[in-house]
């Protein structure tokens, strides 16, 4: 008597699909599957007012630090707000562009997220001016190299200022897409003009800064 095995083709016995056999056993019976919709991405925290006074301490602290080894008393006294006389201008003469320009090319983030996330940069920027204020403190008590460490910090700051705020401009105009479209949005989305729009900012931005520096330096050296 020939069995099944014997009927089938050689390949078949080690070719058996699912077909062949009973159907794999439902692990949750009686429940209907579950629909993975996309994770919208995460609002960013509102700005706090002590984040904003601790990042001007930073900023004022930086300047302090680097004053103690001036030996001009009238120099030490006007280091002491040149860093958030940098870093606040060249952010307040540039912001209202870039919201401006920002409604004016109908993209999708609204003025207050803009003006938040510029906030947070300020904030990121005062924290690592803080935390750079110690070092230039050493360097100011031991050394006659205050002034370069002061320099090399405002560099520092600046960077830190930009990451920071082509991160969090990305991140507002990314969430605003995602509530605008109801769908998951990423770096792809990004309208050219968006990022042509950031860069061009950050480009004023820095050309400002450096302006803006020239001018505190000559104020403070001056008699």
């Amino acid at each position: 008597m020939n069995t099944l095995a014997d009927d089938l083709p050689p390949d078949a016995l080690f070719d058996l699909g699912p077909e062949h056999g009973p159907p794999p056993p439902d692990p949750l019976p009686g429940r209907a599957p579950i629909a993975l919709e996309p994770v919208p991405a995460r609002e960013p925290e509102p700005l706090r007012t002590r984040d904003l006074l601790g990042a001007i301490g930073g900023l004022v602290a930086l300047g302090a630090t680097a004053a103690l080894g001036s030996s001009s008393g009238a120099a030490a006294a006007r280091l002491v707000p040149s860093v958030l006389l940098v870093d606040l201008s060249a952010l307040a003469l540039t912001a209202p562009a870039l919201i401006a320009l920002h409604q004016y090319f109908r993209l999708a983030a609204e003025p207050e997220a803009l003006a938040s996330a510029l906030g947070r940069a300020l904030v990121h920027g005062g924290r690592i001016a803080g935390a750079l204020s110690l070092v230039v403190l050493f360097f100011s008590a031991t050394t006659e190299l205050w002034l370069l460490l002061l320099v090399a910090s405002l560099a520092a700051v600046g960077l830190f200022t930009t990451a920071t705020a082509w991160t969090e401009l990305r991140r507002a105009e990314l969430a605003a897409l995602e509530r605008h479209s109801k769908v998951e949005a990423s770096s792809t989305t990004l309208l050219p003009r968006f990022q042509l729009l950031v860069n061009g900012w950050i480009a004023l931005a820095w050309v400002i800064a450096l302006r803006v520096g020239v001018n505190v330096a000559q104020w403070v050296v001056e008699v």
